[in-house]
Parts: structure tokens; sequence; C-alpha cells
């Protein structure tokens, strides 16, 4: 089966797909942040940290088996939790292969304690002993400044449509109704924009390859796995998500 989602923990779903032997070329993790969110009854979002640190640590842990030998893993998280958790990620036999970040432009959420919050990192990990993952430079490109400029001509005369994009990406959020509404919006909290799931796929996989979301929420990843040729594989533990994920299917 191309998708599939499974309703479930996202440890006790990893365990399973490793009973199956199965094998994904890159994971995708847009985890609960422990803020003290209220996503549903099902999540618990303020965890003590040494707990939701070793939840995190034993969902890398648990994913090692299946993720393909040239396979990526992404986690999009606050650059604070980032620094804190990639130690403990690592000692799951993970490296950091690029720290990418991820800004958005913003006109909520302003204090006068510190400066506003406008970014989220995406930390890039590979396998310990993986030191050239699968990747597509120009998968998904970045467009060119200065068309008109003498190198850029040269360039676009070669056929390429853009530059390989630097590791600072400008993305705007995907937002509700109450915030002027984003048409991708599915009406889930913290949604993740299709651009950026797009230039992760394009980046870090091939056509027929299996990518894993393992906190599928809005099922952002479904989308750009159908249009692209990817078989996906979607976890999580809210029946909305899957509703979600089904009425995709009615759609296809």
């Amino acid at each position: 089966m191309p998708h599939q989602f499974i309703l479930n923990d996202v440890l006790i779903a990893l365990d399973d797909l490793a009973k199956a032997t199965t094998s994904v070329q890159m994971a995708f993790f847009d985890p609960p942040y422990n803020i003290g969110f209220k996503y549903s009854d099902k999540v618990d979002d303020n965890l003590p940290w040494d707990e939701y640190a070793q939840f995190m640590g034993d969902t890398f842990e648990k994913l090692k088996p299946i993720l393909a030998a040239n396979g990526s893993a992404f986690i999009v998280h606050y650059p604070e939790s980032c620094a804190r958790l990639l130690p403990i990620i690592e000692s799951k036999g993970y490296r950091l292969h690029q720290w990418i970040s991820w800004v958005y432009p913003t006109n909520k959420g302003h204090g006068k304690k510190r400066f506003t919050t406008a970014q989220r990192t995406v930390m890039w990990l590979t396998h310990r002993e993986c030191e050239k993952p699968l990747f597509h430079p120009r998968g998904d490109p970045q467009p060119y400044r200065d068309p008109k400029h003498h190198r850029v001509k040269a360039q676009l005369a070669k056929g390429l449509t853009g530059a390989i994009p630097y590791n600072w990406w400008e993305i705007n959020k995907v937002v509700g109704n109450q915030h002027g509404g984003t048409p991708e919006h599915q009406g889930w909290y913290n949604q993740i924009p299709y651009k950026l799931l797009k230039r992760l796929v394009l980046s870090t996989t091939d056509v027929g390859d299996t990518v894993l979301d393992g906190f599928a929420g809005s099922c952002s990843m479904y989308p750009v796995c159908l249009d692209f040729d990817r078989n996906s594989i979607l976890i999580d533990l809210d029946p909305a998500s899957q509703d979600i994920f089904d009425d995709y299917q009615k759609v296809k």
C-alpha cells in the first residue's frame, strides 16, 4: 500500500514497523513541543524535561532499525530545544548532518521580555556512520535572485531553474482563518507548510521511496508524497488526524 495511516503511539508504531522489516528513506518528526499546549486529551504537552527528552530519544532509537543506511531523519523544534535534544539523539547512534533555520514572518506573539520568536530549527540527522546521505542539491532549487545577471543567464541556458538552497529558509507559516487564513490549512494547530516538506522530500528521496511522518497531525506529508510519487507512512494517536487522512484518500 503506497500510503498508510497508523493510529497509534509513535513508539509502538515504530516497533511494529521494525518487526515488519519496513525500510524508510526519510523520516520527519514535528513532535509536541512540551510547552503546555492543549492539543487533545491524548497528548500530555507538559512533561518534566527528563521525561520529554527520554521520549524523544526513544523515538529516534526505535527509528534506527527502519531508516535506510543512506537515509535522513528530520526534527522540527525551537532552536533552544534542539540544542538540548541533540546530544540525546546523538547518543542513540545519529550524527548531525546539518542545522537548518526555518524563519517565518509573524505579527503576533510579541512580548516585552525578549525578542520575538520567528524561527524554528530543522535538524538533519543521519546514522552516525553515514557521511553521504542521499541528497539531490537541486531537488527543490532556490529561485535565482537576479535572472538578468550574466552568470545566472548562463545557468538558465543550461536548463537550471534555480540555485542550491541555503540553510536558511524563509517560508510562511500555515495559519487558520482567525489569522487571515492559508488555503492549505486543515484546521490543525501548528501545521507544517507544504513548501517546507516538499523541499525535504525532493532533496533527500527518490521516486518510489517511503517517507515516514511520526507525528502526522494534519497529514501535510501526504499531499507532498502523493504529488511527487513517494510512498508515505503517517503515524498519529489522535483519531482526528486519521479523519483528515481518510478525507484526503476520498479525493485523491
